[in-house]
């Protein structure tokens, strides 16, 4: 009597049905594999703006560094993230329409997205670059005033930076004010409960903010800059590695890492990229197909 195909569909049944009660608690898998993978993990590396922090963050200053008042620094970076699916955008792009700011009337092209980093385009025919400090600083070789840092961190101490310049002169900051979510924390306590012993944030912000928010949630690390490099970093390394993300700029470190999670309002590159799709905007989906894949293992090994 042959009893092997019973044990031939134990394993592809257990996954339908993990696949089946994942969809009703709001997630889509986009196979057995990536539940496998969920199980196995020992790092979760999380995004940090629109992932780890809030979703809608807000504009909490605007610095001018030339004659240029709050508003012209304000009005012109809006201009070019109106484009660009990203929370931080949205935030400056909000700020500009509260504010009442016309921003849509200016004529930009040539535009060039550095995943990661930042944008280079041309507004009214002059050149204009926006984004993180490494971006416009290093990338692009505009000059860095004297004292930027120390006065950044008195204006807006845990804040996250973007800074704009043109025609490679530095026109402004804006600080924008993302606080971790509100169930941040209990989620990376339900991780290390379920055996996640390497928790760790990556994000293209400063220093001082990434270690804000890093001792802010307990988290084991931080990182900054190349996401993608950093996650295939901790794959050679032997980790088995879970990446969240929400951005366009995230894309790469997901795509590379053993299992990707992409957020409700992530950008839909991230979205397309993501082998997990969470259909709400907790955080809290994340321990729960933990578990659910944990579940799902231990069934399988139990029926070998």
């Amino acid at each position: 009597v042959d009893y092997s195909c019973a044990i031939k569909l134990s394993t592809p049944i257990a996954v339908m049905s993990a696949m089946d009660e994942a969809v009703r608690a709001g997630v889509t898998v986009r196979g057995g594999k990536y539940l496998e993978a969920l199980a196995a993990a020992d790092t979760v590396v999380f995004d940090k703006t629109g992932t780890l922090t809030n979703a809608t963050p807000a504009v909490s200053r605007v610095i001018s560094f030339t004659e240029a008042s709050e508003e012209d620094v304000l009005r012109l970076a809006a201009c070019i993230e109106e484009h660009f699916p990203h929370s931080m955008a949205r935030a400056i792009v909000a700020e500009a329409e509260r504010r009442r700011l016309v921003h849509d009337d200016e004529l930009h092209a040539e535009v060039q997205y550095v995943v990661a980093h930042g944008i280079s385009t041309r507004v009214d025919g002059r050149e204009v670059s926006i984004g993180s400090a490494h971006f416009l600083f290093e990338d692009e070789g505009v000059a860095r005033p004297e004292g930027l840092e120390e006065l950044v961190d008195r204006e807006a101490p845990a804040s996250s930076v973007i800074y704009i310049a043109r025609e490679r002169q530095l026109l402004g900051a804006i600080c924008v004010c993302d606080p971790p979510r509100p169930e941040a924390a209990s989620v990376l306590a339900r991780l290390r409960a379920q055996g996640l012993s390497n928790l760790v944030m990556i994000t293209g912000d400063s220093e001082r903010c990434a270690a804000h928010v890093a001792g802010e949630l307990g988290l084991d690390g931080y990182f900054a800059q190349d996401k993608a490099a950093h996650v295939a970093a901790l794959r050679e390394a032997g980790h088995t590695v879970v990446m969240v993300g929400d951005g366009i700029n995230d894309s790469p470190a997901l795509a590379t890492a053993d299992v990707s999670v992409a957020m409700s309002d992530a950008s839909d590159i991230a979205r397309a990229v993501a082998d997990v799709l969470v259909h709400d905007s907790s955080l809290e989906s994340l321990a729960t197909m933990r578990e659910l894949a944990s579940r799902l293992m231990g069934r399988i090994h139990a029926d070998y």
